[in-house]
């Protein structure tokens, strides 16, 4: 119970934290919308490493990390992806393998980006390392909220004692919420149905309550002690005015639009220990999510049609997405748009703005999307 509830707990407390840095940081932006809009700094997808960390006594020593998950923000579609990368994964650190959490204890928070650049290929623009024991602390700080249990929890064990029954009205404080967030299943083996999945929702809605909380009166008065309980307990590389200007814009980002993922692989022993693998092919799709796309991708839209204009046309529909587009003809007529690229998730935005096209996977094809219009893109 007390580690996969203390993941399960900095997992939600890293968005906690995002959301609390918007209604935090986002006032700010309204003096500087004009420099901001111009700098183009500030428009490209970011990558940011959310790291929590064992809590120990002795603050001079690296510590392992508990949760890792990366999180991708794009200014420009104001859209947020969240990939949880487990703890065992299985890396090479200084030549010999380990569990990818024993990097931070290794070579602490720059030493794991340079793992989790290796192991996925991505950039790692900025990093938040968090201590998981100031989630009870900022909940205090908001002065807690008030739920209606959904179910008995009845769990006792020798580090944790959780008791709320079901229909009951609670008001969480720091201590309360953490026993409420945590529990899975009561000592006699009951508990949500769909496991892990019931308690995410119970999360969600917790969440829900305290970003309600904060929107009201009573909630933005307290935010400077959270403000002061936030920066005891982070530490992070974000630029003020870059964190200013992220926190408004995720201000509007809509909470269950939020697409999260969890890396694909298998468990496995290996010489008695335990493992998860990494499945790079099983894991293309997710992770070209988190590629530089609108900075480093290039569009090319052939025309296949005898209709003049018709790529420039299409041309047109892209340029919102900010991509380096160029057009041409193509020596065959096709029937069917083709959209083809190794760089799956933008391709499907491409899709969704032009309302036709085939997507395929090529994997050959790197840092470009090839859009071949036709019979169907004449209109």
């Amino acid at each position: 119970m007390k580690k996969k509830g203390l993941r399960k707990l900095l997992v939600f407390f890293s968005t906690f934290f995002l959301i609390f840095l918007g209604l935090v940081f986002g006032y700010g932006y309204y003096f500087t919308n004009k420099t901001y809009g111009k700098n183009d700094k500030f428009n490209k997808p970011v990558n940011v490493l959310v790291l929590g960390v064992d809590a120990g006594n002795d603050k001079n020593n690296h510590k392992r990390s508990d949760t890792i998950m990366l999180v991708n923000y794009n200014p420009k579609i104001n859209k947020v992806f969240l990939l949880s990368i487990p703890r065992d994964t299985r890396v090479k650190i200084n030549g010999e393998y380990e569990k990818i959490n024993a990097a931070h204890s290794i070579g602490g928070t720059y030493l794991t980006i340079e793992v989790i650049r290796g192991l996925l290929g991505v950039n790692i623009d900025y990093y938040i390392e968090i201590d998981y024991e100031g989630f009870k602390k900022a909940v205090d700080a908001v002065g807690g909220v008030d739920v209606i249990v959904p179910r008995d929890m009845h769990y006792k064990s020798h580090d944790i004692e959780i008791n709320f029954k079901k229909g009951e009205k609670v008001h969480l404080n720091g201590d309360l919420a953490e026993k409420f967030i945590r529990w899975r299943k009561n000592n006699d083996g009951t508990g949500y149905p769909m496991g892990d999945l019931g308690r995410i929702s119970t999360q969600q809605e917790f969440l829900k309550l305290i970003f309600a909380k904060l929107k009201t009166p009573q909630g933005m008065i307290r935010v400077p002690m959270l403000i002061n309980t936030l920066l005891k307990y982070t530490k992070t590389n974000i630029p003020y005015d870059l964190m200013t200007y992220y926190a408004y814009k995720g201000l509007k980002v809509d909470l269950n639009s939020i697409e999260n993922y969890t890396l694909k692989g298998e468990p496995k022993y290996i010489s008695g220990i335990s493992y998860f693998i990494y499945d790079e092919e099983k894991n293309r799709e997710i992770i070209s999510k988190f590629k530089d796309d609108d900075i480093k991708t290039r569009i090319v839209i052939l025309n296949s049609t005898k209709v003049n204009g018709l790529a420039r046309k299409y041309k047109e529909k892209l340029e919102d997405l900010g991509l380096d587009i160029e057009v041409g003809n193509y020596s065959s007529l096709l029937y069917e748009t083709q959209i083809n690229t190794s760089n799956i998730e933008i391709a499907k935005k491409i899709k969704q703005n032009l309302k036709i096209g085939k997507i395929n996977y090529l994997k050959d094809v790197k840092d470009e999307i090839i859009i071949i219009l036709g019979k169907d893109a004449i209109k």
